[in-house]
């Protein structure tokens, strides 16, 4: 990992256990600063910073308090009532950083949410976790009792007269409940399925409500600004992306592992001297930043990992996790593992999104199998064009993004698929993570997630 002068949230190895061992190193200092400051101050601070979302889109999350804050009247002329959502949903393959964060000390977490709240001025604010995570939700849950007993939440906070209150929201185990306007329909008691394009939670959140949705690595980096300076902040990184991002390494390398890193790292470098590179005989081939991004062949992985570089190269940082494939690995059925993923986790309300996601899981399959043509290659290629940019949220354009890319990317991959199908037998499991192990970097991957979908009825729709 890291050395510790280039790491942010991650400075201590061992879990924080108590508040007291928070205090010991500095918690609560930047509550106590930011409370002495004017709210539009603190988020003046947060802007200068720079900081952007951790949870894949990259937004500036100075900008959106200010939005949030903006926002003095609600849609029927009442005074606007605000709130702040956490989302630790994580449910994209290849992703832990979130957990692995909660895990080793979630009272940053917590200071980052009363600060937020502080300068939003919400009435509420509340961390949106799927209710699978029991180790963290037990965790969360004795460190906030641990807060409010102390006076760092709930009623007027250090004496302060604010009232900073967080509680918990658990929603299923759907990769849809990590898209914030889907996640709001769930704390509203409704179903993870994304609320229609132009309604922008800033505007029109919870209840109606402006809100502001942030993930839990942002709000966990907000006290370290605070305390230090927004100068401090962009000291580290590039000027496009400041600051640091955990990284999950998962895959064909020798040492998968999470690791914080100063933006404008080379993905070569966190493969290669991090993650001890590609295992003895074999070369890297691709990586996928999850199943949301294009493909980043083994050309590109000099590109720094901050959200423009990898823009440009085109592909795409995400929320910080890359799985790695050697050259025994076949990339098309790695696509195909992530397409199949989609078509279970569209929610159905958009027809074009689980219908193409459907057919364009189908024609890989065919082709894995040795039975497709180039007519399903062409099909799929159509498919790639016709469907981006079609659903509610962003589901099926991340189908298209990626798939189109692995045909561009390995041509002779893909026509070596016409003629013979899949030459590699290899099964690659589906890098859903369930948990690491810290002390031998092993991941544990949800080996049931297909039979356990299809059990629960929540099928690929395959239409002719």
């Amino acid at each position: 990992m890291a050395a510790v002068l280039d790491r942010i949230l991650l400075v201590h190895e061992e879990p924080l256990q108590t508040l007291e061992d928070y205090l010991a190193i500095g918690g609560f200092r930047a509550l106590k600063k930011a409370l002495a400051m004017k709210p539009l101050e603190v988020i003046a601070e947060i802007k200068k910073a720079n900081l952007r979302g951790r949870g894949g889109a990259g937004f500036p999350t100075g900008i959106k308090w200010a939005g949030v804050r903006a926002q003095e009247i609600d849609d029927h002329g009442m005074p606007a009532k605000r709130y702040l959502v956490c989302n630790s949903s994580e449910g994209e393959p290849g992703t832990y950083k979130d957990r692995y964060l909660i895990g080793k000390n979630p009272y940053t977490l917590l200071e980052g949410m009363a600060i937020a709240s502080y300068a939003i001025g919400t009435v509420n604010a509340i961390i949106c976790i799927k209710e699978v995570f029991k180790k963290e939700i037990a965790i969360l849950k004795r460190a906030i009792k641990e807060c409010q007993e102390a006076g760092y939440l709930g009623e007027n906070v250090l004496g302060s007269g604010n009232t900073l209150p967080i509680e918990i929201a658990f929603g299923p185990d759907s990769y849809l409940l990590g898209e914030d306007r889907a996640m709001l329909e769930v704390i509203e008691g409704k179903p993870a399925w994304p609320r229609a394009k132009g309604i922008i939670p800033v505007y029109y959140g919870l209840w109606g409500q402006p809100t502001s949705v942030n993930n839990v690595e942002t709000l966990s980096t907000v006290p370290h600004i605070i305390e230090k300076g927004a100068d401090w902040f962009k000291s580290i990184g590039t000027a496009d992306t400041p600051g640091t991002m955990i990284f999950t390494l998962v895959g064909d390398v020798n040492r998968p592992g999470m690791y914080e890193l100063p933006m404008g790292t080379s993905l070569k470098t966190l493969i290669e001297e991090y993650g001890g590179g590609a295992r003895a005989d074999r070369h890297i081939q691709a990586v996928f930043s999850g199943p949301t991004n294009a493909v980043i062949p083994a050309s590109k992985i000099d590109t720094p990992l901050d959200f423009k570089s990898m823009r440009e190269i085109p592909s795409g940082l995400g929320s910080g996790g890359f799985i790695v494939y050697d050259n025994t690995a076949c990339i098309l059925k790695a696509g195909l593992n992530f397409s199949r993923f989609l078509a279970i986790e569209s929610c159905g309300q958009c027809t074009s999104c689980k219908t193409g996601t459907g057919r364009i899981t189908r024609k890989l399959e065919l082709l894995e199998q040795g039975t497709g043509t180039f007519l399903d290659v062409m099909s799929i290629l159509e498919e790639c064009q016709h469907l981006k940019g079609s659903g509610r949220c962003f589901l099926v354009t991340e189908e298209t993004i990626e798939i189109g890319s692995i045909f561009y990317q390995f041509p002779e991959m893909i026509a070596e698929h016409i003629e013979f199908g899949c030459l590699k037998e290899r099964p690659l499991p589906l890098p859903k993570i369930k948990d690491f192990d810290e002390a031998t970097h092993t991941f544990i991957f949800d080996e049931a997630y297909y039979d356990r979908s299809f059990i629960e009825g929540r099928r690929i729709n395959y239409p002719a």
